[in-house]
């Protein structure tokens, strides 16, 4: 980073930040007398052969931008060019950025971080109305006063076309935060910069980002095979709307999402902050901050067998191959507080956002616990059951009868109820003890609960 003191009439007082498109200083104006933000332009961005026009360009964006004031978007205050070296100069804010904010604390409590998305779908409103599109909503470009008032920056460059740009990378997105539209280079609109925000709304709550990926194909990818993590996860006391609202803000086709920031924004108000309530703890691992796992599931039999540290192995394995390295840090958390195999294998399950997924995660673990159970001399879990035939209840039940638990079982799991009850036929000693098994599938309580309600009475 090149030390300088002074560009065009303005003293370079300190550095504040370093971005793809340049570093940012605080300095002073000797003409008006106060503090003001210097964006000092990365010369080797621009194709040398076009840097006249570019500049030309961009001056024109700077000014358009400079006329339209908002209170959530930083004031493009000058832009200038000093040695080949374009600047612009901005109002100079006291605060912190949400990024450095959500590195501090991991998240923030819905009743701060709520009112923060707020404000950037307000500036973004704005700016849409004047046919801007910002393309690299992210935390680093949210600014964060002491009483909460939001600032968004970067307008000033937002139009800026990838075509005039030698390096891309940042400049126009950073991925985790990119629609997929804007990932694989397709014509994006305002559609893509909510659908960043709804990224933003996602860590900002949780502390962890919506989509997994090594890479920009894998992350394309979970958007459109697996969707956005579900966000009730992480807050087990949150309504199903605020759900609703992320599913939609990061559908992955534009034309399932909020159609205008005001649209997303009415939505977002009527969720009702004390029903989300506080965020759960949070550890930090491979892929950044992790929640914890839900509340304990009720304790099970004495005689469940205990995993030992090559069946906790076994079962990072099988998790890792469906969420990836933060399977070792749920394992070792969760191993600690539950009291068996079985509840293990549930809580884990918790951390797997695809129902089906989380189905399959769930059958591995009930075999695994019979295979220990067998090795070991233990019971299997649940109460003591009879030998059983090599068809089981398949015998015993009527097919009507089998329908329904299908039926009933499938609307809480999807279409994998259908292979679960044909398996479980054979390892379930009575009708009782089928439900309770196919009960071990459904992750929610309340669902779980209602689906043994709906067993017949004997």
């Amino acid at each position: 980073m090149e030390k300088i003191s002074t560009i065009g009439r303005y003293k370079i007082e300190s550095w504040v930040a370093s971005g793809a498109m340049g570093d940012v200083y605080r300095a002073h104006d000797p003409v008006i007398d106060r503090p003001v933000a210097i964006k000092i332009l990365r010369r080797d961005l621009i194709r040398d052969g076009d840097f006249d026009a570019w500049l030309q360009r961009f001056r024109r964006e700077a000014q358009t931008a400079g006329r339209r004031f908002h209170p959530n978007i930083v004031t493009i205050l000058d832009f200038g060019e000093e040695g080949g070296t374009p600047y612009l100069t901005m109002e100079f804010i006291e605060g912190q950025s949400l990024d450095h904010l959500l590195k501090g604390s991991g998240r923030l409590e819905p009743a701060r971080g709520v009112p923060i998305v707020l404000q950037m779908l307000d500036a973004l409103g704005f700016a849409h109305a004047h046919g801007i599109i910002h393309r690299d909503v992210k935390p680093s470009n949210v600014m964060v006063l002491e009483n909460g008032h939001v600032k968004v920056t970067d307008f000033g460059i937002a139009r800026i076309d990838a075509s005039e740009m030698t390096v891309v990378g940042d400049v126009l997105g950073t991925p985790a935060y990119m629609a997929p539209e804007q990932l694989w280079g397709a014509p994006i609109d305002q559609r893509a910069d909510l659908f960043a925000t709804g990224v933003v709304l996602f860590e900002v709550l949780t502390g962890v980002k919506p989509f997994r990926g090594k890479s920009v194909t894998d992350m394309i990818s979970h958007m459109q095979t697996r969707g956005p993590e579900d966000i009730l996860i992480h807050l087990p006391a949150a309504p199903p709307t605020l759900k609703e609202i992320v599913a939609r803000a990061l559908a992955f086709d534009p034309g399932q999402r909020f159609s205008t920031a005001a649209e997303f924004a009415r939505a977002l108000r009527e969720v009702r902050l004390a029903d989300v309530g506080p965020s759960p703890a949070f550890v930090r691992g491979d892929e950044g901050m992790s929640a914890t796992p839900p509340a304990a599931a009720p304790a099970l039999p004495a005689d469940e067998p205990s995993p030992t540290a090559n069946v906790l192995a076994e079962i990072e394995r099988d998790l890792a191959s469906i969420i990836g390295p933060l399977a070792r840090i749920a394992v070792l958390r969760v191993a600690k507080s539950s009291s068996g195999l079985e509840q293990l294998h549930l809580r884990l399950a918790a951390y797997i956002d695809s129902e089906t997924e989380r189905a399959r995660f769930i059958a591995r673990g009930r075999q695994r616990i019979r295979d220990v159970a067998i090795s070991t001399g233990a019971t299997a879990p649940g109460p003591a059951r009879q030998a059983l035939s090599s068809e089981g209840l398949a015998t015993t039940i009527a097919p009507d009868v089998l329908s329904r638990i299908e039926a009933s079982l499938t609307q809480f799991i999807g279409p994998i109820a259908r292979v679960l009850v044909r398996q479980q036929l054979s390892k379930s000693a009575s009708l009782i003890d089928l439900y309770r098994d196919l009960a071990t599938y459904i992750p929610d309580d309340r669902d779980r609960a209602a689906f043994l309600k709906s067993r017949p009475s004997a």
